[in-house]
């Protein structure tokens, strides 16, 4: 929530209580994350974000367990298709 303007905060907080806001994170204790702390968080996104530039016929693979990915906007026609899958796991048992 601390990425929201804080008159938007404020109205979500007045509407709804912290606990059940549509997107809040916790610890895994269910203490609050400092806004510092998120911010360090949203930085580090930011300095570890590829951008490319698309052209037509362009396709992208990628592993949800591995990457964080985000979606920036976009203007004009475009095809997505996804794909989805049971993780393959390899342990030295399976091999």
């Amino acid at each position: 929530m601390s990425s929201l303007e804080p008159d938007v905060q404020q109205s979500l907080i007045t509407e709804l209580s912290c606990q059940t806001l549509p997107r809040n994170a916790y610890y895994g204790d269910g203490s609050a994350i400092e806004d510092s702390v998120l911010a360090s968080i949203r930085q580090v996104y930011v300095q570890e974000t590829i951008l490319f530039p698309w052209q037509a016929g362009d396709v992208l693979l990628l592993d949800n367990l591995l990457t964080a990915h985000g979606r920036r906007p976009f203007v004009g026609p475009r095809t997505v298709l996804a794909g989805m899958a049971d993780p393959i796991l390899t342990t030295p048992n399976s091999l």
